[in-house]
């Protein structure tokens, strides 16, 4: 649980939030095909690398709060997804798809092999996925769903596994270039919103 935490706060704590949200009763739309996907969004399917800032905001249904957080992220395709939090609590996740290691003042403080937790595999190969562009990947663990495809485009993805859908209700993407909006809404009522800015290919 303490990962999938971790996970879901990079898409805060992501991967894994945001301040503006967007509407949740969205209809369930077209099941789009992968060929639908990579003709829409264009470049967005051969991303390598991309960097930006991010602004997170994680709902806590038992606690009926919201935490935010904000800072800058670094997408490689090769070595993977650094989360870097800058307010409230300056806070670096990295995560590859071997081990996601959580650091403060330069001090490992958490470090955890994905194969040790499917369920952290599963939201880890999601990320990449997603920030990658790779749709064939994200088509084996969701059924996606088309909201909107003139810009900005809006997907709407379900779990198809039974490990995923116990966890995860939910996940909307919006874009136009490139994602930048991500919306996560789990089983227990939690919900994580992350707005991307300023994002670039590099």
């Amino acid at each position: 649980m303490k990962a999938f935490k971790s996970l879901s706060n990079i898409a805060a704590a992501l991967f894994f939030c945001m301040v503006v949200a967007m509407p949740v009763a969205a209809s369930e739309g077209d099941v789009a095909s992968i060929s639908d996907l990579e003709n829409l969004l264009g470049d967005q399917t051969d991303v390598q690398s991309l960097e930006g800032s991010f602004e997170q905001g994680k709902y806590i249904a038992d606690l009926d709060t919201t935490l935010d957080s904000s800072g800058r992220f670094e997408f490689d395709a090769d070595t993977g997804l650094v989360w870097n939090i800058q307010k409230p609590v300056a806070t670096l996740l990295k995560i590859s798809g071997e081990e996601i290691v959580e650091e403060q003042d330069g001090e490992v403080v958490m470090r955890m092999d994905v194969d040790d937790q499917p369920m952290t595999q599963a939201i880890s190969e999601v990320f990449f996925a997603i920030f990658g562009g790779d749709w064939q990947a994200l088509s084996e663990r969701f059924s996606i769903h088309t909201l909107q495809k003139e810009a900005p485009w809006r997907f709407e993805l379900k779990p198809k596994g039974d490990m995923l859908k116990s966890h995860l209700k939910r996940v909307e993407l919006q874009g136009k270039d490139y994602l930048n909006q991500l919306v996560l809404e789990e089983t227990n009522g939690d919900r994580t919103e992350i707005r991307l800015h300023d994002v670039k290919a590099r």
